[in-house]
């Protein structure tokens, strides 16, 4: 049995405490953060919600007034998606492909 108190934790600072909450707090305000249909563009690699609207082809209804549109990106790749919901754009590896996953919608 050892007689020797226990080494206690070493001690963080309050600001140490302050600079971790406040970065979870921002990483947590990234995620929540609305995409704007500029910053869904960039993603995907235009200048501009209009530039990628433009490139756009529709190929389906995706409910009520929404279309589904389809984007040719660089290497080959399409992108679907629809303006009401642009959080949900998928890639996929060809036209084909984007095609039939409407299909199974």
């Amino acid at each position: 049995m050892s007689t020797h108190p226990r080494a206690a934790p070493p001690h963080r600072s309050a600001d140490f405490a302050t600079q971790a909450n406040q970065a979870i707090e921002a990483a947590a305000n990234e995620r929540a953060a609305p995409l704007t249909k500029d910053d869904f563009a960039r993603r995907w690699g235009f200048a501009s919600f209009l530039e990628i609207f433009e490139a756009s082809r529709p190929v389906g209804n995706a409910g009520g007034k929404k279309k589904w549109l389809l984007t040719a990106l660089r290497e080959g790749k399409f992108l679907l998606w629809n303006d009401a919901e642009i959080g949900g754009a998928q890639e996929f590896d060809s036209r084909d492909e984007a095609l039939a996953s409407i299909e199974a919608m």
